[in-house]
């Protein structure tokens, strides 16, 4: 008789302790209002770094675009050619030099040729093209 009571008192005090285990660990793990705030937090700062990477990869992409230079350049678009070489964000500091630099050509029009033959000998990928002396000469 008294291994029953013993037996049945050990079953009883186990399953109390077992329910009072998962109501603990329930109320413990369970979802909150500090939890759920932070979730949203944390899903904003996500989608806040998504649009700053996608801002930042299309101003990467248009700093890697080529100036677009025109086909003649002359001391009349000389002041839009100088834009065109700078990235944007000079383009304001710039616009104070240009009439001199305009200037400086309509005095020295020589200068034109020799500043023409520079901007046009630069390739794409902005070395200098090479002639065919210097290719002969790096060669010896």
């Amino acid at each position: 008789m008294e291994t029953i009571f013993i037996l049945s008192l050990s079953v009883v005090l186990s399953l109390s302790i077992c329910i009072t285990v998962i109501v603990i660990s329930r109320f413990y793990f369970s979802s909150d209002k500090f939890t759920q705030i932070k979730l949203e937090n944390f899903n904003k700062d996500v989608e806040n770094l998504n649009i700053e990477n996608r801002r930042l990869r299309g101003a990467v992409n248009r700093s890697k675009q080529e100036p677009s230079l025109p086909d003649s350049i002359d001391a009349g678009n000389l002041g839009e050619v100088i834009l065109g070489l700078l990235p944007k964000k000079y383009h304001k500091m710039a616009k104070p030099f240009i009439p001199k630099v305009e200037q400086y050509i309509m005095d020295n029009p020589e200068k034109l040729k020799d500043i023409a033959d520079k901007i046009k000998g630069v390739n794409q990928d902005g070395k200098k093209e090479e002639s065919a002396n210097s290719e002969e000469i790096q060669t010896l």
